[in-house]
């Protein structure tokens, strides 16, 4: 007989690349956007 999968996500090794959890990682991507965003519009501005 087969045991039953899990359901947690833990178990299931549904766990991202780094980072604790997907919301972590989440967070870190548009943290990451918005300095990209605020750098390059500082940039434009000081290069016109």
């Amino acid at each position: 007989m087969k045991a039953k999968p899990s359901l947690r996500p833990e178990d299931a090794g549904d766990r991202p690349p780094f980072g604790r959890s997907w919301g972590v990682l989440y967070v870190g991507v548009l943290l990451n956007l918005a300095l990209l965003v605020v750098l390059f519009s500082l940039f434009s501005k000081a290069f016109r």
